[in-house]
């Protein structure tokens, strides 16, 4: 073996043991496998900033980007792979938003429309194919991340601009009452964010990413609801990004996918097992992409539409990863 062959190893292995040390491990762990499906339907050349959710064998996304504004609610069935369209949302005709799924329903929270950022909440029934208004939002905001937690929904960070990091960080975080319709604030984020990604695990929720002051965040911090307090301890993301709009699970590991950190748009797929707070690389996106949908069913996580940024240059990219046994 030559010398600087036997460096090279050194090096890597070296790398590699450094980065398990701090709660990473190298790309060569990649796994699991990506397959395109049918993708979404769309006037332009796609659809970016949906508010999206799964319910039943069904996944509903609606508003979003497709060359402007919408208020369409596209609806994907899983089993046969095949695209329909309901009845419209509400006015205004807006992205950029989150939405949050409950007992049949879905819960479109914020957004930005033609007037600037939006204090909407709108509730989707998928089963009279009907939409219904809600009480507001206090905070209005767009690139805001959400969750639910048994009856209540939580709308955390965002911003008050309304282009993906541009400014107006937010770390309000409110909490939407199901069974009253009423909203409350709760302990703000550990600092403002926006354009950040959410994901209930185990009774806690788990915020990932965005974007505060101009710089691109690694930062991971989760939520105890019991205790309405926030803790900073999660292991820092490998990729600091932005603009996720979702993540997925399986189990008990978080897949943050996707996102944008100011160039062009990023396909990185990052495993968060929560039990151990380690992160490992995963199988990277067939399609690069920014403001997708993320959705996860049945051990799968479906990826929908999204920005190849610049943002307005939407994708129709529908693509599942299926992760490998533990």
């Amino acid at each position: 073996m030559s010398h600087s062959k036997s460096v090279s190893r050194f090096v890597i292995v070296g790398l590699t043991s450094l980065l398990a040390l701090v709660g990473f491990i190298s790309p060569a762990s990649a796994q699991g496998r990506w397959i395109s499906l049918a993708p979404v339907p769309s006037s332009s050349a796609g659809v970016e900033g949906m508010q999206v959710g799964q319910i039943g064998n069904k996944i509903v996304a609606t508003f979003g980007f497709d060359g402007g504004d919408t208020v369409t609610t596209r609806i994907y069935n899983i089993a046969h792979d095949t695209w329909t369209t309901a009845a419209d949302g509400p006015l205004p005709a807006r992205s950029e938003g989150a939405a949050a799924t409950h007992d049949g329903n879905l819960y479109a929270i914020g957004g930005r429309g033609p007037a600037g950022v939006l204090t909407n909440l709108d509730r989707y029934t998928p089963a009279t194919d009907t939409w219904v208004s809600l009480a507001p939002m206090p905070t209005a905001r767009a690139g805001l991340g959400v969750a639910r937690v048994g009856d209540a929904i939580y709308a955390i960070g965002g911003r008050t601009s309304s282009s993906p990091c541009s400014g107006g960080e937010l770390d309000a975080v409110e909490r939407y009452d199901i069974a009253a319709g009423t909203w409350s604030t709760v302990a703000p984020l550990p600092s403002a964010r926006s354009d950040l990604a959410a994901i209930t695990q185990g009774g806690k929720i788990y915020v990932f990413g965005g974007c505060a002051g101009g710089a691109f965040l690694s930062d991971v911090d989760v939520y105890n609801p019991k205790t309405d307090t926030w803790s900073t301890s999660p292991t820092d993301m490998p990729t600091a990004r932005a603009s996720m709009y979702g993540v997925g699970k399986r189990g008990g590991t978080i897949y943050v996918i996707g996102g944008w950190a100011g160039g062009g748009p990023l396909g990185v797929n990052e495993a968060y097992k929560v039990a151990t707070d380690r992160w490992t690389i995963a199988a990277p996106m067939i399609t690069a992409r920014a403001e997708m949908g993320v959705v996860s069913h049945g051990g799968r996580i479906y990826t929908i539409g999204g920005a190849l940024p610049a943002f307005g240059a939407s994708t129709n990219q529908n693509e599942v990863f299926k992760p490998s046994p533990a």
